[in-house]
């Protein structure tokens, strides 16, 4: 009797156990960044977007719908509808290829990452598809290096703390990038500027590098201290976008 009963026990609480690590997210995209809807299992997600951010999804067999808007309709056309397998505890970036094929780009561990093969219609790496990867821009320069150093030590004045760091609460309880983005432009203005560290902590909460971007790009003119602007160039995977921060630094 007391076997059984540590038995059962035991399955109690691996089972408990297993409810905490069942949370995935996934992040999805069309290979060409166009608009879309989708549906996962019996849920209707009826916001069009460009891209989209699901967390809390358990691990096993979903059914994905994937539906494109029509001009001038309230319905759309279902481009995609096939059973996804959900790993557990990952994040996932996932993609519908040019084939109408569901692939995934990265999944990452709580606390890893592991690379996956990679399709040229990825939109994950289109943005630098047709880079050269030297040792020059594998590491960021040891200018970079210092002028980051030195804004983590010695920060220029820019949104009052208390401020910042609410702000940077609500844009993280977000969970899609553009919710993220509207809601970081509405509190940067010319009253309520920002400083590089600050603009760095808060383009790390976004899922995707075009809202980064944006981001960046958008706060630029509310800088105290565009000197320090290049220190945030490491943050940025593709060249592409650096190449764009480039520009804003040179108009200085």
């Amino acid at each position: 009797m007391r076997t059984g009963l540590v038995v059962v026990l035991t399955i109690f609480l691996l089972s408990c156990l297993n409810i905490k690590a069942q949370e995935s997210v996934l992040h999805l995209q069309m290979h060409d960044k166009s608009p879309f809807s989708l549906v996962l299992n019996d849920v209707h997600f009826k916001d069009i977007r460009t891209s989209y951010t699901i967390r809390n999804v358990p691990p096993g067999v979903h059914l994905l719908k994937i539906v494109k808007p029509r001009a001038n309709r309230k319905t759309g056309r279902i481009i995609f509808a096939d059973y996804i397998r959900i790993p557990e505890g990952k994040e996932i970036f996932a993609y519908l290829d040019s084939d109408k094929i569901f692939r995934v780009h990265d999944a990452k561990d709580l606390y890893a990452e592991r690379k996956s093969s990679q399709r040229p219609d990825d939109p994950y790496i289109s943005d630098n598809r047709n880079q050269t990867i030297t040792p020059e821009n594998k590491q960021p320069s040891n200018q970079t290096k210092v002028e980051t150093e030195t804004s983590a030590n010695t920060p220029a004045p820019g949104m009052n703390s208390a401020v910042f760091n609410q702000l940077k609460s609500e844009v993280k309880e977000q969970s899609y990038d553009d919710t993220r983005l509207s809601m970081s432009k509405n509190a940067i203005s010319g009253e309520n500027k920002i400083n590089c560290a600050q603009l760095g902590e808060l383009i790390d909460v976004f899922s995707f590098e075009a809202g980064k971007l944006e981001l960046t790009k958008y706060a630029y003119p509310y800088l105290t201290d565009k000197d320090s602007f290049t220190g945030l160039f490491n943050r940025f995977k593709f060249e592409s976008s650096k190449a764009e921060l480039s520009k804003l630094g040179s108009n200085k």
